[in-house]
């Protein structure tokens, strides 16, 4: 059995982590934080995950960590399209400069091997076709989108100067249990949330912005398959395919829970993309993964999973 480092123990990175748990690998979680996810689903996963907490851009005894793993999982990073409109310098400092430190670091190990996050909604910005392939132009429209590709860039550096092998996957809008709607981060949680609390729902703009929404369980699949089997470079879209209108999510969303929303609409957001629908075939191709969940399917779980949290700890 391997080892892996997941940097990173928020959403996507604990489902990682207990999916590479559950094929009986040795599991490293190095995060500032861990998510309600990982800590609650620990128990299960037989002793095979380590949480070693530590901050980015390059905790104590990182190093080590990564000279241990047979490949690096850096799912790391809170900025969103608005924060980092608001905050570019500190966006970068804590989505960029993170990234770019970890790299660094493997260039002292013999470790080559690292699957990064970046932003299937933000790096092709206001597409030209839909859905969209890894071969379209990215010219994003905000600066969570510039981010991501200067991330990248970075890895793609490396992998020419220092033999990294990098899988670079652009994930649509992940959503599914385990998140929760902090740092203006996942609508669908968002969403669950106002409704569990008897909230209204914010919708920017007309509520036709279309958006691709991939469960959970679909795009950590995706991650672990990248980390056990591609051999990098490459750069692969992890989308459920489709498109979703932000009113059509809304009546999916008002039928699975069988709630009424109140909602409250304000003027559309200049850092958001109109639409997102990835193609997914080259991962399918060279992988042999596609999505299985179903929009119903997938918010039925996060409501599921919104409800049976205590309620100060929801939101």
């Amino acid at each position: 059995m391997s080892t892996y480092l997941v940097v990173g123990g928020g959403f996507l990175g604990s489902h990682v982590a207990h999916r590479l748990a559950a094929q009986e690998h040795t599991v490293i979680v190095y995060s500032r934080s861990f998510s309600e996810w990982l800590v609650r689903k620990d128990r299960s996963s037989r002793g095979r995950i380590e949480l070693a907490e530590g901050e980015l851009p390059a905790g104590h005894g990182l190093a080590e960590l990564i000279e241990q793993a047979d490949v690096v999982f850096y799912l790391a990073g809170s900025s969103t399209p608005a924060m980092a409109q608001t905050d570019p310098g500190g966006s970068i400092t804590s989505f960029v400069v993170p990234a770019a430190a970890v790299l660094d670091l493997m260039r002292e190990t013999s470790t080559r091997r690292i699957v990064l996050a970046s932003s299937g909604g933000t790096v092709y910005g206001a597409v030209k076709e839909l859905p969209t392939s890894e071969e379209h132009p990215t010219e994003p429209i905000n600066l969570h989108g510039h981010n991501s590709l200067t991330v990248e860039r970075y890895a793609m550096f490396f992998a020419e100067r220092h033999g990294f092998e990098p899988v670079i996957l652009r994930y649509s809008n992940p959503y599914g249990p385990g998140q929760l709607a902090r740092h203006g981060q996942g609508v669908v949680a968002a969403w669950c949330e106002a409704l569990a609390h008897e909230e209204a729902i914010t919708i920017y703009g007309d509520g036709q912005a279309r958006r691709d929404f991939v469960f959970i369980d679909d795009a950590a699949d995706a991650t672990v398959l990248a980390g056990l089997r591609a051999v990098g470079p490459a750069v692969y879209n992890v989308g459920s395919g489709e498109s979703w209108s932000l009113y059509d999510l809304l009546q999916v969303l008002e039928r699975v829970t069988g709630r009424q929303a109140n909602v409250h609409q304000i003027p559309a957001r200049p850092v958001d993309v109109p639409a997102t629908q990835l193609d997914c075939a080259r991962i399918g191709g060279a992988l042999g993964w596609q999505p299985t969940t179903s929009l119903e399917e997938g918010i039925r779980a996060s409501w599921e999973w919104i409800l049976q949290l205590p309620y100060e700890r929801r939101g």
